[in-house]
């Protein structure tokens, strides 16, 4: 009997913890982080967020790269509060590639080495549309 008392706390004990995780914004930004499909490599594909007072920094495409490569990138920010950017980062260095809502297409310079494109939120709500491809292709 006392075993399953124990147990039973302890059952309970872990749905008030986890309860009182899941309103944490820690993971609730985990919830909603984005979506990432398709593309013939890292580099390539299409990403998709939408959530509301989201924090965070994610890597969208990119990877160890042994020759610079040219993609092109398409997207589309609907920001209805906070912030959000696209970035380039290469190592240590970090340029932005877009921040303002509204639709944008830009040819993107990837250097070699460790070349990431992220999207970093502060407190963002809103959705966000990216599509990387092969620059001089019409088509993923």
């Amino acid at each position: 009997m006392k075993k399953r008392i124990l147990w039973l706390v302890l059952l309970a004990a872990a749905v008030v913890t986890a309860s009182l995780a899941i309103t944490s914004p820690l993971v609730q930004n985990l919830l909603y982080t984005g979506r990432r499909t398709g593309g013939s490599d890292r580099v390539t594909g299409t990403y998709e967020l939408q959530g509301e007072d989201l924090t965070l920094k994610e890597p969208v495409f990119g990877a160890a790269l042994k020759e610079p490569r040219t993609v092109m990138l398409t997207g589309r920010i609907d920001q209805q509060g906070g912030e959000i950017s696209i970035d380039l980062t290469n190592g240590k260095t970090r340029t932005v590639v877009c921040k303002y809502p509204g639709y944008f297409q830009q040819e993107v310079q990837l250097p070699a080495g460790s070349t990431y494109l992220e999207v970093v939120c502060r407190q963002f709500t809103g959705y966000i549309l990216l599509e990387s491809r092969k620059a001089g292709h019409p088509g993923g």
